[in-house]
């Protein structure tokens, strides 16, 4: 791991089974823990060909078969698997079929054994300029950066969402934000071919007219139906059939939901679980006009008010996912729509929200940059997205030379 992190080795170490010299041009970020890959989002290029994907590290070859990752689908993004060594004298095949090269470190180490030592103490050869930037800038225009960079991705978002406004219904486009952003990174497509499978607004028929302590179960069963799952979660097993296909023409899609490598809280069928209470909360006044109000109540700072909002009890959507769904969801959305009606005090309750939004909750990549930043540089969700925009546009592009912390 700490060789290939700081690629503590010259270029000549890495060679294919088939004698091949093999560049590394991003050596992919480190995975902080969970199912998957040892480094994610990496760039090579090998036998004249520049390779994107991920990178797989063992002791010996085999060890990727007797771990069971040729059955699983996670490594399927797997560009190469670097190995000290090679037991196997073939290339690694992964669960889609595909075979990808393996590189041995280990006849180079048991040739320049006397060299290891003194690489080893050595400084890392290459390192993100981050981790230098705040020495060389200075904090304060690293804070400017991260501010700017983070206000790009948020008016990229709201771009996209006034797009969309242009020919679409607003309610239905954030209802399939919401749905979209409950589906995390591995369910995210499948959430937002549900999303437009089951309107709002067949969903809203489909519910509106009973009484008020059937209106989740019923919400439950219809999202949970035509996404294929059993349902409902909780309450009367009947409730389903109130309802059926039948009744309400909707019969289940088949979409590819990932199921493996995430946590029983993770599971999408709990997610529809909560989508369907919070969405049953904005019933009666609508999801759009229950959304606005919340985003023009927390204007005053007051980020809590669309936590709030957003979140459902039981774990079903906990604070940490409220808060996604707030800063990459329903701000960015109200901005679009402020933006279009010309509503200059709504715009500017959903910047300014935006901007003292507290920090959310961090992961892999989001950990490295702040660990290379300082944390209380850092804080707030502002300029974590602006290390994501970051991170999108430089880093995983290979492109660190340019980042504008470089």
């Amino acid at each position: 791991m700490r060789l290939w992190e700081g690629q503590r080795f010259p270029a000549q170490a890495l060679v294919s089974g088939d004698t091949s010299p093999l560049r590394v041009v991003f050596r992919g970020r480190p995975c902080s823990g969970g199912a998957g890959p040892d480094f994610r989002d990496a760039i090579i290029e090998l036998r004249g060909r520049r390779l994107r994907g991920d990178v797989e590290l063992h002791v010996l070859a085999s060890s990727f078969r007797r771990h069971g990752h040729h059955r699983d689908h996670a490594y399927d993004s797997v560009i190469l698997h670097v190995v000290f060594w090679d037991d196997d004298r073939e290339d690694t095949r992964l669960a889609s079929g595909q075979r990808v090269p393996v590189v041995a470190l280990g006849p180079w180490v048991a040739r320049r054994a006397d060299e290891l030592q003194a690489w080893l103490c050595r400084p890392p050869l290459w390192q993100e300029p981050c981790w230098s930037a705040n020495q060389r800038l200075g904090t304060e225009a690293v804070a400017a950066i991260l501010d700017d960079a983070g206000d790009r991705r948020f008016e990229e978002k709201a771009d996209t969402f006034a797009a969309a406004l242009i020919e679409g219904d607003g309610e239905e486009i954030l209802y399939r934000g919401i749905l979209e952003a409950l589906g995390y990174s591995q369910n995210r497509e499948p959430f937002r071919l549900l999303a437009r499978a089951l309107p709002w607004r067949q969903l809203r028929c489909c519910i509106r007219g009973r009484p008020a302590q059937e209106r989740v179960l019923a919400a439950e069963s219809a999202l949970l139906g035509k996404a294929g799952f059993a349902g409902p979660l909780a309450g009367d097993p009947g409730a389903l059939a109130s309802c059926s296909a039948d009744r309400n023409g909707l019969v289940s899609i088949g979409l590819a939901w990932r199921l493996t490598g995430i946590r029983p809280e993770n599971h999408p069928a709990r997610r529809l679980a909560g989508a369907a209470r919070l969405l049953v909360r904005y019933m009666g006044e609508g999801l759009l006009t229950g959304l606005l109000e919340k985003v023009a109540e927390a204007s005053g700072e007051r980020p809590q008010v669309l936590t709030t909002a957003l979140r459902v009890d039981g774990g079903l959507i906990g604070p940490s996912r409220a808060d996604e769904m707030a800063v990459n969801v329903v701000l960015p959305f109200t901005l679009a729509w402020a933006q279009a009606r010309q509503d200059k005090p709504l715009a500017q309750a959903a910047l300014t929200l935006y901007q003292h939004y507290p920090k959310l909750s961090p992961y892999g990549i989001l950990r490295r940059m702040t660990a290379a930043l300082g944390r209380q540089l850092t804080a707030g969700a502002r300029r974590q997205q602006g290390m994501l925009r970051l991170f999108r546009c430089y880093c995983c592009q290979g492109d660190c030379n340019r980042c504008p912390l470089a």
